[in-house]
């Protein structure tokens, strides 16, 4: 066999995640006991050795290290546990009843330990008992009522019923926490019903009413927020129809206030992301089960599909509200700081343009003082100048027979072009230099 090349190092673990919940095998008749309590990421590790501390009582094998799922037989009774991101599902599965009792009267959650069960980390999450039996003799496939041993232990209000495979089975439930503090299952059945089949029946119903609470955890949190959104709705609405003024200051405050508000928003929408997407998750799941459960109604009773879009889907429409109003608003504030912040910059805009105009006005009257001084200064300079080239050249003058006075005059002329000349260049250098600052 040629050498094959390297494992990627999460092939298996991939492969194996296709096999990590498997359908217990269940024969009827049974009782099945489902408990589902909250677990952190770092409580994990506590409800693990609470599993393995029941292990080591009845002497069972402990689950793998690390292992999302364990199913074990403890003799009178088998349990499964499964890991999930905020919960764990702990599943006991045994035979039926003694003869002559009462359905739900004896659960199989009854057969662990008490204290164990006391002593389960977490909160309950969800609870939920399963009593199934096969059908008797008496049976007919048209009668379509209750069973009578079956029916009082169910509020008639809010009964649920439907049949699976070919009307191979069929279950019943209200959706009500009992007196025990557990919801109820009742799953009638053909003696010859296959395992398999009936672990699919039994865990899908399970799974409905477990993600169906995991799923409404949000309802509260979206509830607490919808205050908190009227009023920060009632604001924003009141600070955008300020937007308009001729106030530039005022403006900047209802921005200040836009911007608050939308702090708040953001802070809300973190506290609450976690919450309603994993409701959004757990209740894609819900809808999941009861559409692979295929469950045809009963005549009489609510159907199970038409009974959660009318409890359990307002609820979920709440949630998706909530989420739905975080956005808008959100977006709302958005645009409203974004329309204040354009018409700041407008505004800035036309003040700095005043500024500049004000700014060249200055520098054209300073241009003209400064001409003027100019003009004195060539003025005064060439009177010093003339005295000190008449002075030069006196002596010269004389010998040609010149006075001091027409000295003077003689030169008056030259000292005045060359002072203007002078000034002239030396302010054009300076411009120039200035110039060339500035570009670099």
């Amino acid at each position: 066999m040629s050498r094959m090349p390297s494992n990627h190092p999460n092939r298996v673990a991939l492969a194996n995640e296709l096999h990590a919940r498997p359908f217990a095998l269940i024969k009827p008749p049974c009782r099945v006991s489902s408990l589902a309590t909250t677990c952190s990421p770092d409580k994990i590790a506590e409800v693990r050795a609470h599993l393995i501390a029941l292990c080591d009582r009845f002497g069972t094998p402990h689950p793998a290290e690390g292992a999302p799922q364990f199913l074990a037989d403890f003799g009178r009774f088998r349990i499964k546990w499964e890991q999930h991101t905020e919960f764990v599902v702990l599943m006991v599965m045994t035979g039926p009843p003694s003869a002559g009792s009462v359905a739900f009267d004896s659960p199989a959650l009854d057969l662990l330990p008490r204290d164990w069960v006391e002593a389960i980390p977490g909160e309950i999450l969800a609870a939920v008992h399963v009593h199934c039996e096969t059908r008797g003799p008496e049976f007919s496939i048209d009668d379509v009522s209750v069973p009578p041993h079956l029916a009082p232990l169910f509020n008639r209000q809010s009964l649920v019923g439907g049949s699976v495979f070919d009307d191979q089975a069929r279950f019943w439930g209200d959706f009500r926490i009992h007196e025990d503090g557990f919801m109820r299952f009742a799953v009638q059945c053909e003696a010859d019903f296959q395992e398999a089949l009936l672990g699919r029946v039994i865990q899908r119903l399970i799974e409905v009413e477990t993600y169906r609470a995991a799923s409404m955890l949000a309802l509260t949190d979206a509830r607490g927020v919808w205050p908190r959104l009227n009023e920060i709705d009632a604001a924003l609405a009141n600070a955008t129809g300020g937007i308009g003024g001729n106030e530039p200051d005022a403006e900047r405050i209802v921005l200040d206030r836009i911007t608050e508000m939308s702090a708040q928003i953001e802070q809300i929408t973190a506290a609450n992301a976690f919450r309603l997407d994993a409701a959004r998750a757990y209740s894609a799941i819900v809808w999941r089960r009861i559409e692979v459960l295929s469950a045809q109604p009963i005549t009489g009773l609510i159907d199970l599909r038409a009974f959660m879009m009318r409890r359990y889907d307002p609820a979920m429409n709440s949630c998706e509200a909530t989420r739905a109003r975080l956005a808008t608003l959100s977006e709302r504030a958005t645009r409203a700081a974004t329309l204040l912040r354009t018409r700041i910059d407008v505004a800035l805009e036309e003040q700095n343009r005043e500024l500049l105009a004000s700014m060249n006005a200055r520098s054209a009257t300073q241009l003209r003082l400064q001409e003027t001084v100019e003009g004195f200064s060539v003025v005064a300079i060439s009177y010093y100048a003339v005295s000190l080239v008449a002075l030069l050249i006196a002596p010269l003058a004389k010998k040609i027979g010149l006075s001091g006075d027409w000295t003077k005059a003689a030169v008056v002329i030259p000292v005045l072009l060359l002072v203007f000349l002078f000034i002239r260049r030396v302010k054009a250098r300076a411009m120039k230099d200035g110039l060339d600052e500035g570009k670099g």
